[in-house]
């Protein structure tokens, strides 16, 4: 019995990875959750699964919760999540937690040499040297929950690293992939994702495709393959979700409908084949197409690249100055176009920091988001 903690449990992941676990009782079994603020969705969570542990690290009076659940121990406030994570009764922790949140959480997961399952690229992105540092010191294990990095990891069971030339991630394109004019795109717009339902962050993201550039340099610290053997292709009908290219020439893709749940079974599962009964994929009548990204348009995924390439602070300041620059656009204080200008502008402003430590990306995470709130005209 594999025995789960989820943290960001009432997030779009978490939701489905309660499910997941729901149709596979004898696989696993849940152990704790956690929220944020959402404790209405978090109470019927509760009454559904019966959690043992229960983590809420917004500022919320849990004392409610703990009369009206009384065999239930409660964590709260801003140590909840680094709480819930330091209890023994589990196996994996499925990270779900949007943003640089999840970091520190994800690092004690580690030191407690539990194995991961992990939605939050966020933290490959902006400490992926120091949690594979971890990885090799602990007896942990990190699996991606990402539809494209389980795809790729699909792609290459049977294969060495010495036998791939390039690595394809596939991109949605979002909502605007296919559209010229930008400047008087709405939030609706933005968040009106034609393929996948996601939280809204990840969905602005992919309409910048800035969520595209987060999955490249995920891939560099996942798969240990440099950023010019990683492609993106966009691919609208969201059917094919990674490719790897062989020396040989030949090409291996994933296919299979656009669905969360395999992607998270198939990691928590430690990458094991079990069982799964989605909606049956019929390629016949079936189109498939793939374009190149224009990177003057998509600007986010450009700076991916560059951030990735020079490494050090900096992708950790490009992916801490993008989410503050997506929350000002969803406060309505920016337009969807001060996006990836307001990143480029804060990048270009950043003194990259060779090797940052753990606190060093916290510091560079408060420095981006003072940037990006000092600088936003509105």
């Amino acid at each position: 019995m594999n025995r789960v903690i989820i943290l960001g449990s009432t997030g779009t992941i978490g939701v489905q990875a309660l499910e997941v676990i729901s149709q596979n009782k004898d696989t696993f079994s849940l152990v704790g959750i956690s929220c944020h603020e959402n404790v209405k969705l978090l109470k019927k969570q509760i009454v559904a699964y019966s959690p043992l542990y229960v983590a809420v690290s917004g500022k919320i009076d849990v004392t409610a919760l703990k009369n009206e659940f009384p065999k239930i121990v409660f964590f709260d406030g801003k140590n909840a999540l680094n709480d819930l994570v330091e209890i023994d009764e589990y196996d994996m922790a499925v990270v779900s937690i949007v943003g640089i949140a999840a970091l520190l959480p994800t690092m004690k997961v580690i030191s407690k040499g539990k194995d991961l399952a992990i939605a939050s690229k966020e933290v490959l992105v902006a400490a992926g040297h120091l949690v594979n540092e971890a990885l090799k010191k602990s007896k942990t294990t990190l699996y991606p929950i990402d539809s494209e990095h389980v795809a790729i990891s699909l792609c290459l069971r049977g294969y060495q690293k010495k036998d791939i030339k390039n690595i394809v991630l596939t991109a949605s394109g979002g909502p605007f992939w296919n559209r010229d004019e930008l400047s008087t795109v709405s939030i609706a717009d933005a968040l009106a994702h034609p393929n996948w339902s996601m939280g809204k962050k990840i969905s602005i993201d992919s309409a910048t495709m800035i969520n595209k550039g987060l999955e490249v340099i995920e891939a560099h610290w996942l798969f240990g393959v440099e950023y010019n053997k990683i492609k993106v292709v966009i691919h609208p009908q969201s059917i094919v979700h990674g490719l790897v290219e062989y020396i040989n020439g030949a090409m291996v893709s994933q296919m299979s409908a656009p669905d969360m749940r395999m992607p998270i079974l198939y990691a928590i599962s430690r990458g094991e084949i079990l069982s799964y009964q989605n909606s049956n994929l019929l390629l016949a009548g079936k189109q498939l197409d793939f374009y190149e990204p224009d990177l003057k348009k998509f600007k986010g995924l450009a700076l991916a690249y560059e951030a990735g390439a020079l490494g050090g602070s900096l992708p950790a300041y490009f992916n801490s100055a993008n989410e503050e620059a997506v929350a000002m656009f969803l406060n309505g204080k920016c337009s969807f176009l001060q996006i990836t200008e307001l990143v480029d502008r804060a990048m270009s402003s950043h003194s990259r920091i060779n090797a940052p430590s753990l606190d060093t990306i916290i510091e560079v995470d408060k420095e981006a988001r003072h940037y990006i709130r000092s600088h936003c005209n509105g």
